[in-house]
């Protein structure tokens, strides 16, 4: 039966995907090696490495709250940081990744100023989280530089973790800027950008009419 489906889908031109990523339990289709030109799989392995550095930014501030819930900060630090894992890991799978690797698939202009726009959110939110001033975000529930300057007067330990948090903030602020430089550069040099006027052209004039 599923075998029937995929001939089906085959014929009708539709593409099937399947999950191979990461290997130990698959969640999504991902195949540079093999989908995206030689030519931009570098700048598409980096922004992976770009997409897996969230993670681990989001994954370690978790770890962080937790040694600073455990020393007196209290339950809403550790519950916002599971929120901020929960929502940003897919939301930058969804939202940048997965149209930059279309883009970079399909060399769709389209997509790539999809992935500009959600992708300077993503920058603002690494620099936000290296700073972590007190608002929007909730007390030491980031571990940016002021909340690591605050919490290690009030313990070593925990402001030891806050510190590498803020490191690794600050390393994923860099690794973002250079991804958006060359996907910027290659974005110019191949007449993307000249595509994406147009496009946009075209579409406010049909619905002018």
């Amino acid at each position: 039966e599923l075998k029937r489906k995929e001939e089906a889908a085959s014929r009708a031109g539709i593409v099937i995907e399947d999950k191979n990523w990461p290997p130990f339990f698959p969640l999504i289709h991902h195949n540079i090696s093999n989908e995206i030109p030689i030519h931009l799989q570098k700048m598409q392995y980096l922004a992976f490495s770009s997409f897996l550095g969230i993670a681990l930014c989001l994954f370690f501030n978790i770890i962080a709250t937790t040694t600073a819930w455990i020393k007196g900060e209290g339950v809403m630090v550790w519950l916002l940081a599971i929120i901020y894992f929960i929502s940003g890991v897919p939301g930058a799978y969804v939202l940048w990744y997965r149209p930059l690797y279309n883009a970079m698939r399909t060399e769709s202009a389209l997509k790539f100023g999809w992935f500009f726009l959600f992708y300077m959110i993503h920058i603002i939110f690494c620099v936000w989280s290296a700073v972590s001033p007190p608002f929007p975000f909730k007390g030491n529930s980031l571990t940016g530089i002021l909340p690591a300057i605050d919490v290690i007067t009030k313990s070593l330990i925990v402001g030891i973790f806050y510190f590498v948090g803020f490191g690794l903030f600050c390393l994923e602020s860099l690794l973002s800027i250079g991804v958006i430089q060359q996907v910027y550069m290659y974005f110019r040099g191949s007449g993307k950008s000249q595509e994406l006027k147009q496009q946009a052209a075209r579409g406010a004039l049909s619905s002018a009419f």
